[in-house]
């Protein structure tokens, strides 16, 4: 467990917190902000979780970053930009 895992559990249980008392209190800006900071808090724990996987497999870390990689960049290369400068047919 590294600190973005604890850190992001901790923005969790903050917007849990907010969330529940914008429930009970009728606010919806507090309600609104208790799911800001819950998304950001799994957000901040999933990459905490994927540091601890790429210091106990960094050998499977690397192959699947480059996989993903090629998976983006070969999918970029297909791509042309069309912009506003098509032709009509006539």
């Amino acid at each position: 467990m590294n600190i973005d895992t604890l850190a992001g559990e901790g923005t969790d249980m903050k917007g849990r917190l907010k969330s529940s008392l914008g429930d009970a209190t009728g606010d919806q800006g507090l309600q609104q902000d208790g799911v800001v900071d819950q998304l950001s808090g799994q957000a901040r724990k999933s990459f905490g979780a994927v540091r601890d996987f790429a210091s106990r497999q960094p050998l499977a870390a690397a192959a699947i970053a480059g996989v993903a990689g090629l998976a983006l960049f070969g999918g970029l290369k297909g791509r042309q930009d069309t912009g506003s400068t098509r032709r009509r047919s006539r």
